[in-house]
């Protein structure tokens, strides 16, 4: 199959990329899920522990939440479509959002790095835009994109290059290992609203992405592009991303002290390598591969996002073994457990149509659906 697919394939299509990006997410998190890389720290690698870590930084960092927001910015897009195609008003698409928001601050009391609240904060304004013309919402999203990253990256890098100035880090937060209530009262009254205040400002980032995915959906991209456009598109990504693959070797295995260079580099080549899977993946799906694991992953992608916290982060504060485990010990726990929940999502899919967190959400967007006889 070399044409557009059909719709019950692009229903496939999305949950097959949302499932592959799910898994970079939870590769990515679980550094500082565990504190193997205390987020806010400067950890110096070693070993398997360093060749880990330049392999997140080349092929996983920011890779990932950069596909995630494009889905979510597509899937927002067909459920407005469908919306004002029935005639709704906007009330249930705030509604779906409200509840989304409702996910994250139950999610972000237990881990900071949540970011459906952020979504849910950010993509109450898709809206507004969906009316816009196609250059307009293109316009937008590639000033957003290169307005934040000047704002939040390339002045630091600037100032890294100029001053010396450097990512100092913090301390490592003891409260972590000292039980639940230390932990909670730390989170409360230093993580949460940081993580909230933090949302306005990386959300900028989000949004652009959000736009670029209404983009996507609205003119069915990933469906009608030509494969040869596809395949294009992923090598072009590619080269473009060498250079900054050069910048992040030598920033791990060189001996230089750039930080915000470094997190630069990562985000750029995130952007292009995110470009190159997306294309890639469509070319497979395109051509006939079906991926059944990762579609089971995508199609209960909330649950299972929602799940790791629960499965990694709770342990860890009762078991006081926060920081314990090696950067390493925590790929091949986070591969496991990724295994674990494939075999789950796959069993449950047998006889549901949505995962638990999925089918709550979609409850509280259209109410109880009566069965007809």
């Amino acid at each position: 199959m070399t044409g557009p697919i059909q719709l019950n394939e692009r229903i496939v299509l999305y949950d097959i990329i949302r499932g592959f990006a799910l898994c970079g997410i939870f590769l990515v998190n679980i550094p500082s899920m565990l504190g193997s890389d205390w987020i806010f720290g400067k950890p110096m690698y070693e070993g398997s522990d360093l060749v880990v870590r330049t392999l997140f930084d080349l092929f996983i960092q920011t890779k990932f939440y950069t596909i995630f927001s494009l889905l979510f910015g597509i899937g927002f897009s067909i459920f407005l479509e469908r919306s004002y195609a029935r005639g709704d008003s906007a009330s249930r698409y705030v509604r779906r959002i409200v509840i989304l928001f409702l996910f994250g601050l139950a999610h972000l009391a237990i881990w900071s790095g949540d970011i459906l609240h952020t979504y849910a904060m950010w993509g109450l304004l898709l809206p507004l835009f969906y009316g816009l013309s196609n250059r307009a919402i293109l316009t937008w999203a590639w000033s957003l994109l290169i307005g934040s990253f000047l704002l939040f990256y390339g002045s630091s890098v600037l100032m890294e290059w100029t001053t010396g100035y450097f990512n100092p880090g913090y301390p490592f937060p003891t409260a972590y290992n000292a039980g639940f209530g230390a932990w909670f009262d730390y989170r409360l009254d230093v993580e949460i609203f940081s993580a909230i205040s933090n949302s306005l400002l990386v959300g900028i980032e989000i949004f652009c992405l959000f736009l670029f995915g209404l983009y996507i959906g609205r003119e069915r991209k990933l469906l009608t592009w030509t494969l040869q456009g596809l395949t294009r598109t992923a090598i072009i990504c590619s080269v473009l991303a060498l250079p900054f693959f050069g910048v992040i070797l030598w920033h791990r295995y060189g001996g230089g002290d750039y930080y915000w260079t470094n997190l630069a580099a990562v985000l750029i080549s995130g952007k292009l390598l995110a470009t190159t899977y997306v294309c890639l993946f469509t070319v497979a799906v395109r051509k006939g591969l079906t991926f059944r694991p990762l579609q089971a992953l995508g199609r209960m992608a909330l649950t299972n996002y929602l799940t790791h916290t629960l499965v990694v982060v709770l342990p860890v504060i009762a078991l006081g073994y926060y920081g314990r485990l090696s950067l390493t010990e925590g790929l091949f726990l986070s591969i496991a457990i990724l295994i674990a929940q494939t075999f789950f999502s796959m069993w449950w899919l047998k006889s549901h149509r949505y995962g638990p967190f999925e089918k709550l959400w979609r409850i509280g967007t259209y109410g109880i659906q009566k069965k007809v006889s």
